[in-house]
């Protein structure tokens, strides 16, 4: 009884602090009563006011952007974290409030940030106290906070990055004994729905655990095994995106997110100064360096999985540094400037990897004073990184209640040029579209390309295809997720540029007659004009048929994941009450 006290206490002694430092972390925004417009908020709003407005209406189209967007029916969310996105309409629906939806959000990222990060450095065999305040580094690192600062999406990717460490460990240790196939499954599976770069770097990452794994265990096919089964159940689960990208890109030529050509300016190199897109911090500088270090001069004393860690973490501090020449690399590698953009995201695994591996190194090498002055150089550090972070947050949130409360205004075009007062007013209501109809973001990412040669994305041509013709009909969501539009023809053969855009296996109906798709006049983003067949009211119904993702194929997804995280939440109760008893 006395053990099972001491256990609990415990527990409820780490959750409370990184409860607080989550806390601590959102009071910037509690305080300043304010919601954050940063550089991806508006594309990200978009996609997640779609899938909320699908959840409260009932008119649920997979493909069709037929809410968000301007309602353009365009592709984003099948193609981009699709899982995430839906779970996060389902969020917005319950807090009816951007604001509030910003709030729960980033204290949602702090708490599981921490708490993952918690749990990979007691895999390492730090120590309790060590691992919390590895947990609290993380928690303020860069990445962890570009949700808060600017609603980068790639941060849900690193929330889970420490578990997918976590996972690899367990391929090197004891013989892969203790590697569950379910946990393998659902944590890469769930990094796909998420964020598709971070499940990449996720895999490599597991790549190399699993060689190391098979190389030096004695049990080798049932290692083999248990990553066959973890995969193909993957395969499953994540159908889903991988069905959708089979669907438009074998289909499509499309446009890609923009291209970062100067990709050399965008590294991140050890500093002395504090962190930003272009220097990783002096705190964590520090710790990197050290880490590297005693890695060399302790190495006989350092474990298998530290030692992994370690170079792992090595070859993604060089990849997220100037020593890479980028800008060569995306000569010779175009599609780089597209998908990876900026070389800084490898400080995510960077930062998780080192941090880690410091925190166990410390903890177990026989270095006098190492755990109690390791303890000390944590909290200071802590203490500077929370510090840091903690008046970023509030310089963002303070930009709100400024005289332009948009921080970042970069490819946003605005309705009837509106002042601070009535943009607060839109983002505030309850009526959840009125700032997205107030300030369009204008972004390329897998609108199809028209051009017969390839022409570089304009906002100009978007504004014009279908910015600009929003007045000129209305648009109402057919319960079948189809997305009606209708306008006023003066006459019989009247032409109208329509402001949506048709991708291969869209599906158009004018005034109820199958339309083919060769035979509509389409703009360089596939925007259609067509001929009115009556004079007065017409109707034109798009909606999107894949062949690839049916509502079978999706219900069978859904029904895996629910039977799978039930599977989970059964087997963690059992381990959970078997280690108290």
């Amino acid at each position: 009884m006395v053990n099972k006290f001491k256990h609990l206490k415990s527990n409820w002694a780490i959750f409370g602090v990184i409860f607080a430092l989550s806390l601590f972390l959102v009071l910037p925004q509690l305080l300043n009563h304010s919601l954050v417009l940063g550089g991806d908020s508006l594309f990200h709003f978009n996609r997640i006011y779609d899938t909320y407005m699908q959840f409260k209406t009932g008119n649920y189209s997979y493909f069709q952007s037929n809410y968000g967007f301007q309602q353009s029916g365009r592709v984003v969310n099948a193609l981009y974290g699709p899982g995430m996105a839906y779970l996060l309409g389902s969020s917005l629906l319950v807090l009816q409030s951007w604001i509030k939806f910003e709030v729960v959000t980033s204290f949602f990222i702090f708490f599981v940030s921490g708490y993952s990060m918690y749990f990979l450095s007691r895999e390492l065999n730090s120590t309790k106290k060590i691992s919390l305040l590895t947990a609290s580094l993380f928690m303020g690192s860069f990445y962890v906070t570009r949700w808060s600062i600017d609603q980068n999406f790639m941060t849900w990717g690193v929330m889970l990055m420490p578990l997918i460490v976590l996972i690899g460990i367990k391929m090197i240790k004891n013989n892969a004994q203790d590697l569950k196939i379910l946990s393998l499954t659902l944590i890469v599976s769930l990094m796909i729905q998420i964020h598709l770069l971070s499940a990449l770097m996720s895999i490599g990452v597991l790549a190399v655990f699993f060689i190391i794994g098979f190389i030096q265990t004695n049990q080798k096919l049932q290692l083999f095994l248990k990553c066959l089964f973890a995969s193909l159940l993957s395969l499953l689960l994540t159908f889903n995106v991988w069905g959708s990208m089979l669907d438009i890109f074998t289909t499509n030529k499309l446009y890609t997110t923009f291209a970062h050509v100067n990709m050399s300016s965008s590294t991140m190199n050890l500093s002395t100064a504090n962190y930003s897109p272009s220097q990783i911090g002096l705190v964590m500088s520090l710790i990197f360096i050290l880490q590297i270090v005693l890695l060399f001069s302790k190495w006989y004393e350092i474990s298998l999985a530290n030692k992994t860690v370690t170079i792992l973490g090595i070859f993604f501090l060089i990849l997220t540094s100037s020593l890479v020449p980028w800008n060569r690399l995306a000569v010779l590698i175009p599609p780089l400037q597209n998908f990876l953009q900026f070389p800084f995201r490898f400080d995510s695994f960077a930062t998780v990897l080192l941090l880690a591996g410091f925190g166990a190194t410390i903890s177990t090498i026989s270095l006098p004073g190492a755990i109690k002055n390791g303890e000390l150089f944590l909290i200071i550090g802590s203490i500077f990184i929370l510090g840091q972070s903690y008046i970023d947050i509030q310089h963002q949130n303070e930009i709100w209640n400024s005289d332009s409360p948009v921080a970042y205004k970069g490819s946003i075009v605005f309705s009837n040029h509106p002042n601070k007062k009535q943009i607060k007013r839109a983002f505030i209501s309850n009526d959840l579209s009125k700032g997205l109809i107030l300030a369009k973001k204008i972004a390329p990412d897998y609108l199809p390309n028209n051009n017969s040669k390839k022409i570089d994305f304009h906002n100009d041509t978007y504004i014009k295809d279908v910015i600009m013709h929003q007045s000129n009909v209305m648009k109402t969501v057919t319960g079948e997720g189809n997305l009606n539009l209708k306008w006023v023809a003066a006459k019989k053969g009247e032409k109208i540029s329509l402001p949506v855009v048709l991708y291969s296996n869209s599906e158009i109906t004018l005034n109820g007659k199958k339309l083919n798709m060769h035979d509509i006049k389409l703009s360089s983003l596939s925007s259609p004009t067509v001929k009115s067949t009556q004079k007065g009211i017409n109707t034109l119904t798009l909606g999107y048929h894949s062949k690839i993702i049916t509502k079978a194929s999706l219900t069978t997804v859904i029904l895996a994941w629910i039977i799978s995280i039930l599977a989970a939440i059964t087997l963690t109760f059992k381990k959970y009450k078997k280690e108290i008893n």
